[in-house]
């Protein structure tokens, strides 16, 4: 029934999740290696999911469509982006990629639709290095705020449509669209955006 031809496995990259699940050295630093309690987690949360999806087989149909939003990532170096040729930056209209692509999965004729995936690069780390609490971030909010507007008497993970922001090409994209500024108190440059080539603040980084 399935292959790798019609099964999709989405990794979203952010700074706010559980650590030491990954058999690489430095991310699992600051979790002082491997944590099995968050390995079994995933791997019983991802089994569920195909369970649940299998379980709940039915006919439908997909819609494809893409669209364009401007204010939804910022290039974090608009510098090293002006280091790239001339006639390489002529071909595109911004310095980052700002097309959403959606796929949506309908339901058959008279029933509801059953969710969508919705790729968009940006990365998930619009909270601070401050947080101190494990979440989904940007795209878990925005799954979580839409999965509620289409079944707002459903507890969340008790849906039935599923709505996937899931990554895309996601490179230097930043969710901080308002750019970098300096955390400085007290200092004549504090509030002030950050050096634009050398992303410092008095010659500091931060």
């Amino acid at each position: 029934v399935y292959s790798e031809s019609n099964i999709g496995l989405v990794g979203t990259h952010q700074h706010a999740g559980v650590g030491g699940f990954l058999e690489n050295l430095l991310p699992q630093l600051t979790s002082l290696g491997f944590v099995r309690e968050t390995f079994d987690a995933i791997v019983a949360g991802t089994v569920k999911a195909v369970q649940d999806a299998h379980s709940n087989l039915s006919a439908g149909s997909l819609e494809f469509g893409t669209t364009d939003i401007l204010q939804g990532n910022i290039n974090r170096s608009p510098s090293a982006y002006l280091a790239n040729p001339a006639e390489e930056r002529a071909k595109y209209a911004h310095d980052q990629d700002k097309t959403m692509t959606l796929l949506k999965f309908k339901g058959a004729s008279g029933q509801a639709d059953r969710g969508f995936l919705s790729f968009f690069p940006v990365h998930g780390t619009s909270l601070y290095e401050n947080n101190t609490l494990v979440s989904t971030d940007n795209k878990g909010m925005a799954a979580y705020l839409y999965e509620n507007y289409v079944e707002p008497n459903s507890a969340p993970g008790k849906n039935k449509f599923v709505a996937g922001f899931v990554q895309a090409n996601v490179g230097d994209t930043s969710p901080n669209t308002l750019g970098a500024f300096c955390e400085s108190p007290g200092k004549p440059y504090n509030g002030q955006p950050c050096e634009f080539y050398q992303s410092t603040c008095g010659g500091v980084t931060q």
